[in-house]
C-alpha cells in the first residue's frame, strides 16, 4: 500500500522530518576527519563541510558518531547540494532495514526529548496557567 499525503502549508523539497543533534557528528570511510552534522533525517543530512572537502555527486559510505560512541555505520550517501555556510546536503541510498531501523529510531528519540524538554518548560514557566477548555471544569 503506498499512500503520500501533503499537509496544509507545506512547503519545500523535504521528504523527512529532520532533526538537530547535539554533539553528532559524520565520520567517512577513508576519511579521517569528523564532520559537525547540522541536521539529520530518514532520508540524509546536512553537515557542515566550510573548507568544501566534498564534491556534488561524490558517493560514500558514512558513520554518525556522539563522541567516540558510533551510532550507525555504512550509510550509503551521495552530496546532493551545497548551500550557504558551508553546508552540504547528503542524501541516503539504499539503507538495510537495520540501518533504516536505527534511524528512525534516533530521530523518534530525539523528537520524544524535545517534546518532554518543551514540556517541561511549560510546566516551570507556568505552574498556576493550567486552564481548561471545558466549561464544566472551573480553574
Amino acid at each position: 500500500m503506498d499512500v503520500t499525503f501533503q499537509l496544509e502549508g507545506e512547503v519545500g523539497k523535504r521528504s523527512a522530518h529532520r532533526e538537530r543533534v547535539q554533539g553528532l557528528v559524520a565520520r567517512l570511510d577513508g576519511d579521517a576527519a569528523r564532520y559537525v552534522v547540522h541536521d539529520v533525517s530518514a532520508s540524509g543530512l546536512a553537515l557542515v563541510d566550510p573548507e568544501g572537502r566534498l564534491a556534488l555527486g561524490q558517493s560514500c559510505r558514512l558513520a554518525l558518531c556522539i563522541g567516540p560512541r558510533e551510532l550507525i555505520a555504512g550509510l550509503p550517501a551521495t552530496l546532493a547540494r551545497r548551500a550557504e555556510g558551508g553546508l552540504a546536503g547528503l542524501a541516503f541510498g539504499e539503507l538495510t532495514l537495520r540501518q533504516e531501523a536505527w534511524l528512525d529510531k534516533l530521530i523518534l528519540e530525539i523528537q520524544k526529548r524535545r517534546i518532554d524538554l518543551r514540556k517541561s518548560r511549560e510546566g516551570v514557566e507556568n505552574p498556576e496557567d493550567k486552564k481548561t477548555d471545558r466549561v464544566d471544569e472551573k480553574t
